[in-house]
């Protein structure tokens, strides 16, 4: 990523995720036991999808960063511009 879009997303997207807290801990320990999956590996799982859920994340923020840039090819624009 390059050094403008993760600081972009460490000041905006990353204090969002952190306060969503959409990241189910316990369902999905439910569903390890209901699956039937061995106590040892929870913690491992858990740290598994954690970080595809942040990547995730992070890779959904940087498409609608770039795709927003691109509907607005000058973002320096200081006002709305007139329609013609």
């Amino acid at each position: 990523m390059n050094p403008i879009d993760q600081k972009l997303f460490d000041s905006y997207c990353d204090p969002i995720l952190q306060k969503a807290e959409s990241f189910d801990e316990s369902a999905l320990r439910n569903l390890f036991e209901s699956m039937k999956v061995e106590e040892s590996l929870h913690n491992d799982l858990l740290d598994a999808l954690a970080g595809l859920h942040y990547q995730w994340s992070l890779d959904a923020f940087a498409a609608g960063l770039h795709l927003g840039l691109s509907l607005h090819s000058d973002v320096r624009r200081g006002r709305p511009q007139q329609v013609q």
